[in-house]
């Protein structure tokens, strides 16, 4: 479906004079008016398409076309902004030019984000390449990035397909913050949300893809409703090369479902990553661990694992057990690892046998027997045994 919008510049109009913009100039209303209007127009250069104007895969340009007559600043914005097919040369999508235009193109070429500017505000795009809809992004709170809010010349960094870390803030006065955004194609319309996120490096010096080269961890909070120091709604761990490229990622959620643990361990002098799930539901309890380093595009390689099943309330005692020497092998195994670890995120509970009350003063072995004698006597008495 071919989408133009052409000359409409109605709608921009009616948004742009809710930021206090002139519905006449799309607002860009601070028009100068120099001595000599046609000499100075015709000196002012036509802003052009910032970023990525090709696709990845080379089949879609984003181009400046024309001159719009308007002398803003010195710059000249384009009559229209477009994408076209580089093959058949056909418009695909199409606006009026702005004073700045910049484009970032999804990993996999079906996502496209623009960034376009008046004088006085910013504003940010996404168009999907099947059908040409579009989702314009907003705050978390449904709201436009506000008027003299601009963007940092890296305003946008494609996370994966889907993702992008948009950041808004720019200029004395003006603090950046950084938003995820999250879009897909449903029923054919390009929809979108954001979530405001903040960034730490971790300390340590890791190189968990064995190359010679530290990479460099990030952890990312992803802040419940878009409020920053609010509660948290999940965590994002990345890995970064030594460019800042995503090596490697993993999520930990606060929602009982995503509870994740990732540490950082050392292996005969090698550095490794150890993701613990230790999961509870409906009185079976699966604790599953997977130890791996990455490969240079950032795949896991895995060194070891392994995962154990058992009743935790005795609900379940006959479908699953409490198989003593098999949980306390894997607990042995994978706290041999945990306990010489460093904690990078987790949002499993702290303690992964607090589901019996364990006695410090007698061996682990002694513990799950008695535990599992406990479970026996709970299940003969429901079962009428």
């Amino acid at each position: 479906m071919k989408r133009v919008r052409g000359a409409l510049l109605l709608c921009f109009c009616l948004l742009l004079s809710g930021c206090g913009a002139s519905a006449e100039t799309g607002g860009m209303e601070a028009i100068e008016e120099p001595d000599d209007d046609k000499a100075m127009l015709d000196a002012a250069p036509i802003a052009q398409v910032e970023g990525e104007a090709i696709s990845p895969d080379g089949r879609f340009e984003v181009r400046a076309e024309g001159a719009s007559g308007q002398y803003i600043s010195g710059i000249q914005p384009p009559e229209f902004l477009q994408i076209v097919d580089r093959e058949s040369g056909e418009i695909l999508w199409q606006d009026q030019g702005w004073l700045s235009q910049s484009a970032l193109w999804s990993p996999d070429g079906a996502y496209v984000a623009l960034a376009y500017s008046a004088r006085t505000w910013n504003a940010v795009r996404f168009l999907e390449t099947e059908n040409w809809t579009d989702w314009d992004f907003a705050l978390p709170n449904g709201d436009p990035i506000p008027e003299y809010e601009f963007l940092p010349e890296d305003w946008g960094v494609w996370r994966t397909d889907h993702s992008m870390d948009l950041t808004v803030g720019y200029g004395d006065g003006h603090p950046q913050h950084t938003y995820n955004c999250i879009v897909s194609l449903e029923d054919g319309t390009l929809t979108g949300r954001s979530w405001e996120i903040t960034k730490e490096s971790l300390p340590g010096n890791y190189d968990f893809n064995h190359d010679g080269v530290a990479e460099t961890v990030e952890l990312t909070t992803v802040w419940f409703s878009g409020l920053t120091g609010a509660a948290a709604e999940c965590y994002e761990l990345r890995i970064l090369d030594q460019n800042g490229g995503v090596l490697w990622q993993d999520e930990a959620g606060t929602s009982h479902a995503g509870e994740n643990s990732i540490y950082a361990c050392q292996v005969e002098g090698k550095d490794y990553l150890l993701r613990y799930r230790p999961y509870m539901q409906q009185g079976v309890a699966t604790y599953s661990y997977d130890l791996f380093s990455l490969d240079g595009e950032g795949n896991a390689i895995s060194y070891q694992g392994g995962q154990v099943e058992f009743s935790v309330d005795g609900s379940m005692y006959a479908l699953v057990g409490f198989d003593v020497e098999k949980i306390g092998a894997f607990l042995r195994e994978v706290h041999g690892y945990l306990d010489a670890g460093t904690l990078l995120v987790s949002t499993a509970p702290g303690d992964d046998m607090f589901f019996f009350n364990y006695d410090n003063g007698v061996s682990l072995t002694e513990n799950l027997q008695r535990h599992k004698d406990q479970l026996e006597e709970c299940w003969q008495e429901t079962s009428g045994r």
